[in-house]
């Protein structure tokens, strides 16, 4: 007769691993050298691209939701660092997931607010919703912009009903427009998307966002200037000129800072 099986009540049993995915906050690396990489490439495959997304319109996609950043960050009065980890969010979430899963404006929203909570100069959420809806209103109308010259899609068809109109026309237009109520459909309708596209990205990237703030290249700025002895004041202007510009684009997903504030600094130098 067989003894049955004893197990050791002594034997001291390992914690239970947890797995943390370092794709969500690693340098992506780049499959292209730097001298092929045009507007219409790009040095990695993304998530839109494996979509059948052209680089071309990935990048144009990404150029508009960073325009949106940036014009909402203006009129919020939010930092330039918070503009600039909304931009880390917005870039970072477009590698974990495509373009037609989530579109530019609905994620836009989102990395707003979360951007604030980041960094630590919050806005409420009404607030962020009347801003995006006062620039939704402003992208239809086409405020600013050359009709003639460039086209957006659908958005022309509205453009086209105010083509006789000047931009202050326009402008007019706008200041007589009533606020969205707060007790309406729409607000509660723009509200519900950005609670969750807010809880979708945290689960993307793995509610690990304290990181970001540290990561920006504009905080080495000044220590390359002092260590290269640069005193000319205009340089670091431009540098950080630069650094702004770096951020409409997802270089912050491919290079790390101190390379990216490096090739500001040349660029200020150049050009100072």
């Amino acid at each position: 007769m067989s003894q049955p099986n004893r197990t050791n009540n002594n034997a001291t049993t390992d914690p239970p691993k947890y797995v943390v995915d370092r794709t969500i906050y690693a340098i992506l690396p780049d499959s292209l050298d730097n001298s092929n990489w045009t507007s219409t490439s790009q040095p990695t495959s993304t998530p839109s691209s494996n979509d059948g997304i052209p680089p071309s319109q990935e990048r144009l996609h990404r150029l508009h939701g960073t325009s949106l950043l940036h014009d909402a960050a203006t009129l919020l009065r939010l930092p330039p660092s918070t503009y600039a980890t909304s931009c880390t969010i917005f870039h970072r979430m477009y590698h974990r997931t495509s373009l037609k899963q989530h579109c530019v404006w609905s994620v836009a929203l989102a990395c707003t607010l979360l951007a604030g909570k980041v960094e630590e100069e919050p806005r409420s959420v009404r607030s962020i919703i009347l801003i995006y809806a006062h620039l939704y209103r402003r992208r239809r109308l086409r405020v600013g912009d050359d009709v003639a010259t460039y086209s957006y899609g659908a958005a022309d068809a509205e453009a086209d009903n105010t083509a006789t109109l000047t931009n202050e026309e326009k402008e007019n237009m706008l200041r007589h427009v009533k606020p969205m109520s707060l007790g309406g459909p729409v607000y509660a309708e723009w509200s519900e998307k950005l609670i969750d596209m807010e809880n979708v990205i945290l689960r993307e990237l793995g509610f690990t966002l304290h990181w970001i703030p540290d990561s920006h290249p504009h905080k080495f700025i000044l220590y390359f200037v002092r260590v290269l002895e640069i005193e000319d004041k205009e340089v670091a202007q431009k540098a950080w000129n630069y650094c702004n510009d770096s951020c409409r684009l997802d270089l912050c997903v491919r290079y790390e800072p101190e390379v990216i504030v490096s090739r500001c600094d040349l660029w200020g130098c150049r050009s100072g």
